[in-house]
């Protein structure tokens, strides 16, 4: 996989709204540059962030910077497409994601994004054995999800995004996961807590206001003999 088919990808996310004409309206006026062409829809969101990933890169020639990122991105663009979700896009050190699926509210629908997660998990020791070979530095990262309300844009060139509060929260609580492990957000929780192989812990709340708050959970499979 490589740069080619992460642009592809944006693509298929911008026809799929495109096509839609519920979704979309190319009827943008004039004055407005970036518009909303959508009603709010709900998806679950995931992020994987490089942990200490300036710090690593300042160390790093500009020949060997691109081939680091090159790395990370594309094996966990691997993952998410093996688990049917879609890249969003690409921000900083961090990739985001969405699983479409899950704007329908059936809960077994959370389930890929869910093995998302651990399949990336579990792809740690095999991504710092590539690295290696390219003598580079060893990466460790953190996973989050969450799930609620995104809102398409559109800007006046025709480039699609996802903006909203979800995505916002899904990055702020992936400083919560420790090492090479994820966190999810409530949303998410109250859709898979019946789902009898998975444990979760909470593990705090993420002050959403001074008045409110909102609780973030680990995830770790149960394993059974």
């Amino acid at each position: 996989m490589n740069q080619e088919t992460l642009l592809n990808s944006k693509t298929k996310f911008e026809n799929h709204y495109s096509e839609n004409e519920s979704v979309f309206s190319d009827k943008i006026p004039p004055t407005k540059i970036i518009t909303a062409v959508s009603k709010p829809k709900s998806f679950c969101i995931g992020m994987v962030d490089i942990v200490d990933s300036t710090k690593t890169v300042d160390q790093l020639s500009s020949d060997e910077v691109p081939k680091y990122y090159e790395i990370f991105l594309n094996n966990m663009a691997k993952v998410v497409y093996s688990n049917n979700g879609d890249i969003l896009k690409i921000m900083g050190d961090s990739l985001l994601f969405y699983f479409r699926d899950t704007c329908n509210p059936e809960n077994t629908r959370f389930l890929d994004a869910m093995e998302c997660g651990f399949s990336m998990i579990n792809m740690h020791d095999k991504l710092n054995n590539i690295l290696e070979r390219y003598m580079l530095p060893l990466i460790d990262f953190r996973i989050s999800f969450d799930y609620g309300n995104v809102t398409v844009m559109k800007t006046k060139n025709g480039l699609i995004d996802l903006v909203g509060p979800t995505i916002n929260t899904c990055a702020k609580i992936n400083t919560l996961a420790a090492r090479n492990n994820m966190v999810i957000g409530r949303t998410v929780y109250e859709r898979i807590k019946t789902f009898d192989q998975f444990i979760f812990k909470r593990i705090g709340d993420f002050e959403v206001r001074s008045t409110h708050s909102y609780p973030i959970y680990v995830i770790s499979r149960k394993w059974t003999n």
